[in-house]
């Protein structure tokens, strides 16, 4: 192994190498830098291998990739770049978790019994959270892509708990006069993927009403 036990886990770790295998050695060396400032058991690390993920997507379409890259003084998850090496679309990740008290019920339970059972988003509405974090993604680099002109797109991963769906993700996106790519045409589309049995499905929604477009094909990423 190039940079020896990188994760905790071996399984976690065999799937850092693999993806590190359609990055290249400039942003691997990034990701190997933020795993090792990371405690291999935490959340946060997760959350990084899924950038990582992401990236290994788009760089297996042939994406020329770069991670953590400054713009205008925001550092994006991944810039794509054309053939200058000049950004030509900025991709950000969110995580869907479940919400937090399902979360903290789930805890208990797992500490009082070493198991746990639970109705999926039983103390909030799903799509409603779902909306709300797809709203702050958009308007976090609406200014930025409005700007320099940049198609945008948002990556979107949901937690096995969460288990959100394809059909619950469209309807925060077009919904009659509500619908976010009616609100932020700033936004390019919407890459969702999840993961099932060590592969990950990636599917792409274009925005009708971007002012930039910009696609990415859909596929799988299989460890």
């Amino acid at each position: 192994m190039k940079y020896g036990q990188i994760a905790g886990s071996n399984r976690v770790n065999e799937l850092i190498y693999h993806c590190f295998s359609y990055i290249s050695d400039e942003n691997e060396r990034k990701f190997v830098k933020k795993f090792r400032e990371q405690p291999h058991e935490s959340e946060q690390i997760m959350h990084t291998v899924r950038e990582l993920i992401l990236g290994a997507y788009l760089g297996s379409k042939g994406f020329k990739i770069k991670y953590d890259c400054v713009v205008n003084n925001h550092t994006p998850d991944w810039c794509i770049l054309d053939v200058s090496l000049a950004t030509c679309c900025i991709v950000e990740l969110f995580n869907f978790h479940i919400d937090k008290n399902t979360e903290t019920d789930i805890e208990k339970q797992r500490q009082a019994k070493c198991v746990a059972s639970y109705w999926r988003d039983g103390n909030k509405n799903n799509t409603y959270r779902l909306y709300e974090s797809f709203r702050h993604k958009s308007q976090v680099y609406q200014n930025l892509v409005e700007h320099l002109k940049l198609p945008y797109v948002i990556a979107l991963f949901s937690n096995i708990g969460a288990a959100i769906d394809l059909e619950e993700v469209q309807s925060c996106l077009f919904e009659d006069k509500t619908g976010l790519f009616t609100l932020y045409p700033s936004n390019s589309g919407v890459l969702f993927f999840e993961e099932n049995g060590g592969q990950y499905s990636f599917i792409y929604i274009n925005n009708p009403n971007a002012q930039r477009s910009f696609d990415i094909p859909n596929g799988v990423l299989s460890q």
